[in-house]
């Protein structure tokens, strides 16, 4: 990207599926809004429900688990200062279903290697010999934020589960102060459905804090103004706010019992 259109900001950008493939989406849409941007595939290649390349390589397991995440993230840094002669102001992650399950693995085993982690229904146990385990101490001491979304009709018990532990263990003063939860109703898996899903899973420049949950990290990271909802929005043609926006819905984050505000 030229440095003309540069906004100072890199962001990850992770593998949703077993097979290894770049996700040159997710990596255009980072580019366009004027972010420096990475994928990986994991180091492998293969069909969305594959595994067979991991059989007998157990260095290609801890590749997918968490390593090549993390490897990418350094990376890309390094080449981010090479090019622009600088580092990034801030670094984010933004991804869904695997990619939800690695960017939690990078808060917990990598927690310097983001400051600011959007996940989108987290594959919790989508892994080999490792799991998420929501050990979010180190992260939240560097003063990371972590939003994570999900969709009411894709099992989002596993992420109300996941919260509440963290939350159990962490205590709710702490949690309140870099981690949420958005349970989306009538979402689908990473979007989809028909009311109002749209949540700023996809990076737009045109996006405000109001309307888009990436947004809205990227100024609680930056602002450390902590985000108080989001609007859904539902449009005329998915994933294209141009065709007009049909409805709209006020969500607040998660709590699984009252706290205080």
């Amino acid at each position: 990207m030229p440095a003309s259109r540069w906004n100072g900001r890199y962001v990850g950008v992770g593998n949703g599926s077993w097979g290894g493939s770049f996700n040159y989406q997710r990596l255009d849409e980072a580019l366009i809004a004027g972010y420096a941007t990475s994928s990986t595939d994991t180091g492998h290649r293969g069909a969305p429900r594959d595994k067979s390349w991991a059989e007998g390589h157990p260095e290609k397991q801890i590749d997918f688990d968490y390593r090549a995440t993390h490897e990418t993230a350094l990376t890309a840094k390094a080449v981010i200062r090479r090019f622009y002669g600088q580092d990034a102001s801030h670094s984010y992650f933004n991804s869904c279903s695997n990619g939800g399950r690695q960017g939690l693995m990078e808060a917990e085993r990598y927690p310097a290697d983001y400051e600011g982690i959007l996940s989108g229904a987290p594959a919790l146990v989508w892994g080999f010999d490792t799991f998420v385990r929501g050990d979010l101490q180190a992260f939240e001491q560097r003063g990371g934020k972590l939003v994570i979304y999900h969709g009411g009709l894709d099992k989002p018990e596993t992420s109300t589960r996941f919260y509440t532990d963290v939350r159990t263990t962490m205590g709710d003063s702490t949690v309140r102060g870099f981690f949420q939860l958005y349970v989306i109703p009538g979402m689908r898996h990473c979007g989809g459905g028909g009311t109002p899903s749209d949540v700023g899973q996809t990076i737009r420049a045109s996006d405000d804090a109001d309307h888009s949950l990436f947004k809205a990290l990227e100024r609680w990271v930056e602002q450390g103004i902590r985000p108080e909802g989001v609007t859904a929005s539902r449009f005329r043609v998915e994933d294209e706010p141009s065709s007009g926006v049909t409805k709209t819905r006020r969500l607040r984050p998660y709590s699984a019992v009252p706290s205080k505000r």
